[in-house]
Formats: C-alpha cells, sequence, structure tokens
C-alpha cells in the first residue's frame, strides 16, 4: 500500500521535528552545564534588573526555566534503547547537532 500525501507530510513533519528536537537537547545539556559553571546560582534579582531584557526576569523564574531544562532533559534520555532520544533518533536521517 502507497503512502497517502498527508501521510508522507505527517512522516516528514515527525522527522523534521525530531531533529529539531535532538538538536535542542543537545543545547539544554549546555545551558544546564554552564548554569552550574558560570556561577548563575549566585545571581540576584538586582543584577537581572540591570539589563533592559532580563529586567522582568526573577532569580525563581530563571531557577525554574533551568529547571524546566534539567526535566525536559531527563525525559528525553540518553541514545539507547527504550528511551525517547533513541526513538526518536530512528526515524531521522543524520546524526543529531
Amino acid at each position: 500500500m502507497a503512502l497517502t500525501t498527508v501521510q508522507q507530510n505527517l512522516v516528514s513533519a515527525m522527522q523534521a521535528s525530531a531533529e529539531e528536537i535532538l538538536s535542542l537537547r543537545g543545547v539544554m545539556e549546555t545551558i544546564v552545564a554552564m548554569y552550574a559553571s558560570e556561577g548563575m546560582t549566585s545571581i540576584t534579582d538586582e543584577d537581572l534588573q540591570m539589563y533592559p531584557p532580563f529586567a522582568h526576569i526573577t532569580v525563581n523564574e530563571l531557577t525554574a526555566a533551568k529547571n524546566a531544562y534539567d526535566d525536559l532533559k531527563t525525559a528525553l534520555g540518553g541514545y539507547i534503547g527504550g528511551e525517547a532520544a533513541y526513538k526518536l533518533m530512528k526515524i531521522v536521517g543524520k546524526v543529531p547537532k
């Protein structure tokens, strides 16, 4: 049975989004590692307010966002059988960035 146009489009969209998710997984790993190594836990609300693009962000919100990265990274898992990242990798045609 041949795939319909809609089915082809869906498979293509799944491949593209899987590539994006796996690429973001690498970015999340870097953010989490740098958050600890760059002393982000020592900044204050006042530090953030000194910079207009960050003035609306509190330390609690920033910490919550970093924790969300941790949660997402954990949910994706690694490139081993049974984990979400591995399952996504199986449908993309190249090694993720």
